[in-house]
């Protein structure tokens, strides 16, 4: 507007000024040409006005020699003069008007100057009188040019005046064009900039009602404050969220320090000095103590700008109430707490049944065993002794005329060394037998420790063997792959001791292992094979389980770890899931791989070498 404006008085000014600075050059051009001309004029009007003179000097006394018959010194001198004058305008290109004059009064003086009689002046007079007509005229000609000059100075000063005229005509014509485009330009500049102005207004009205309920929609409050802290400003919901009224407070930094909880207001001090200090952007959170005793929780997010009078820098930013996130995340927090309780109920109860299966695998043998022993006590040749040593003690008197004469005490050493022969293999059976009761009962004793371990709460990180452990949950569901024909290969590389929840990865890898089995069992009748892999990994240890089972379908691969997803009749669809949680609580991560449908699946988890927070090589 301001520069249109400036255009214009500029355009106006020159369509004022060109025309009277022409008509300006064009008189001083005119002047100066008049100016010359009289310049040219007076050297020559005053050797015409000097010669007149003389040549009148000269003619008075030529008269009076007529009459007094002697030409006096004086004409004499005066008429040379005048010839010398003459001479001088002839020279000047004043020929034309002096005509043969010069020549005359030059023959003339040459006449006086070789002494002329009076006879001689008498004969000249009327020459003398028709020169003076000639002077005369000179005369009359330098008067012509005269007023000819003084004409042409008066035409030029009509022209001159009458250009002025028009020129003030022309640029009065062009004043009143140009103002008047100019009212219109800048009327319709006006309007258009008031148009502008009322669009801007209204639209910022308009943000600034939207600006409103959003902040009161989203609950959120809008604080400015400066460099030192004694200006800051709240609108009106920073109000509401602290609980206080505009007419009761008056915000400054320690009034707003003040609402903020004991155990959270160093913190927020600490974070805004800091934000103020170092020019970086605030993000924090901490409580608010309104006055009627309700605690909201409020995150603060801040920029920190330069401030508009150049001198140090404001910090402009939003309150937002998060009591509510925060009563989400604390519910959200108790129901995974639960979901892994279940989870780990359920994994019990899978791995109780498999220990049931296993227990139970383990008493028929510990039952074979029993009832081979029995039957081996049943069959015993023990009671033969029996009869020995009741028949020797029968003969007790003569035993020796028994063993030496009687048939029966001749065939007693025989049987006896055979008895000793039986009796041996008995018991070497029975100790046999036994070995394997033992065997099997410590195997139930070392099932029954391993699901004891297994049930512990867990939660304290120590040292593991990653292999001994994966064996371990191999273990557990040995009796299922057993039972289901499914080969297992074997991949261990050393890897160092892993510092982690013990019985959080034992969960995760029993889970792995299960499901790769009923992947192999929903496979078909053909091999079944699942490959254990143990190795290192950027992070720290990887643990893969593969199987060569029904594989994932693409548009599982999202959403296989989702809570309650699942693609079995009887699953639950929360033990990936969980196991995807313990991992990612000891600073891991649990991930699958499937080319696709009827390709296998492989889940890998990687775990650091230490709980989440340490340094670890």
């Amino acid at each position: 507007m301001r520069r249109s404006t400036d255009r214009l008085i500029a355009l106006q000014f020159l369509a004022v000024a060109v025309p009277i600075a022409f008509v300006l050059l064009a008189q001083m051009a005119a002047d100066a040409r008049r100016a010359a001309a009289l310049e040219q004029s007076r050297p020559l009007r005053t050797l015409a006005n000097e010669a007149r003179a003389n040549y009148r000097t000269f003619t008075n006394g030529a008269a009076d020699a007529v009459d007094t018959g002697a030409l006096g010194r004086q004409s004499a001198e005066a008429l040379n003069t005048t010839a010398a004058l003459l001479a001088q305008l002839a020279e000047r290109g004043e020929a034309a008007a002096l005509g043969d004059t010069p020549g005359q009064v030059a023959d003339l003086a040459a006449q006086v100057a070789s002494g002329a009689t009076l006879e001689r002046l008498m004969a000249l007079r009327r020459e003398i009188a028709r020169a003076d007509h000639e002077t005369r005229a000179i005369d009359e000609s330098f008067e012509r040019r005269d007023a000819a000059v003084v004409e042409d100075a008066v035409d030029s000063a009509r022209v001159q005046k009458q250009e002025v005229s028009l020129a003030l005509l022309i640029s009065g014509v062009l004043t009143v064009a140009f103002v008047l485009a100019t009212r219109r330009r800048l009327r319709r500049q006006l309007e258009a900039d008031a148009a502008s102005e009322r669009r801007r207004r209204a639209e910022l009205e308009t943000v600034s009602i939207r600006f409103r309920v959003a902040t009161r929609a989203a609950r959120a409050g809008v604080y400015e404050m400066d460099e030192s802290g004694g200006t800051v400003w709240w609108s009106d919901t920073m109000n509401e969220l602290y609980g206080v009224s505009a007419r009761n407070f008056q915000p400054t930094l320690s009034g707003w320090l003040e609402l903020i909880h004991p155990a959270d207001r160093d913190g927020a001090r600490a974070a805004m000095t800091a934000a103020m200090r170092e020019r970086k952007p605030l993000r924090t959170q901490y409580r608010a103590v309104r006055p009627d005793g309700s605690i909201a929780h409020l995150e603060s997010v801040a920029a920190v700008v330069g401030d508009p009078a150049g001198e140090g820098v404001r910090m402009v930013g939003i309150d937002l109430d998060v009591t509510e996130r925060v009563a989400a995340q604390r519910r959200e927090d108790l129901l995974q707490q639960q979901l892994r309780d279940a989870s780990r109920q359920a994994g019990m109860a899978d791995v109780a049944t498999s220990v049931l299966h296993n227990v139970g695998n383990v008493l028929n043998s510990v039952n074979v065993s029993a009832n081979l022993v029995a039957d081996s006590l049943k069959r015993s040749r023990a009671a033969g002794l029996t009869r020995v040593v009741a028949l020797l003690e029968e003969h007790q008197g003569d035993l020796g005329s028994f063993v030496a004469h009687d048939a029966r005490g001749k065939v007693l050493p025989v049987y006896l060394a055979e008895l000793s022969r039986h009796l041996s293999a008995d018991n070497s059976n029975a100790l046999q037998e036994l070995d394997a009761l033992r065997g099997n009962i410590d195997h139930i004793k070392d099932i029954v420790t391993m699901q004891q371990r297994y049930a512990k709460l867990g939660g304290a990180a120590e040292p593991i063997d990653v292999g001994r452990l994966v064996e371990e949950s191999l273990r557990i569901n040995a009796s299922a792959f057993e039972r289901h024909a499914i080969e297992v290969v074997r991949r261990f590389a050393d890897v160092p001791q892993i510092t982690v929840d013990k019985h959080k990865v034992l969960q995760i890898l029993v889970n792995l292992l299960r499901n790769a089995k009923d992947a192999c069992d929903a496979a078909g009748e053909r091999e079944r094979r699942v490959t254990l892999s143990v190795g290192r990994c950027a992070t720290g240890v990887r643990v893969a389980v593969a199987d060569n089972g029904v594989g994932i379908a693409a548009e599982h691969m999202s959403r296989i770890f989702t809570h309650g997803f699942t693609t079995k009749k009887t699953g639950h669809g929360f033990g990936l899931h969980s196991g995807a949680l313990a991992a990612r609580e000891m600073g891991g991560v649990l991930r699958v791989e499937s080319p696709g449908l009827g390709c296998g699946a492989t889940f890998v988890v990687e775990l650091p070498l230490g709980p989440p927070g340490n340094a670890h090589a």
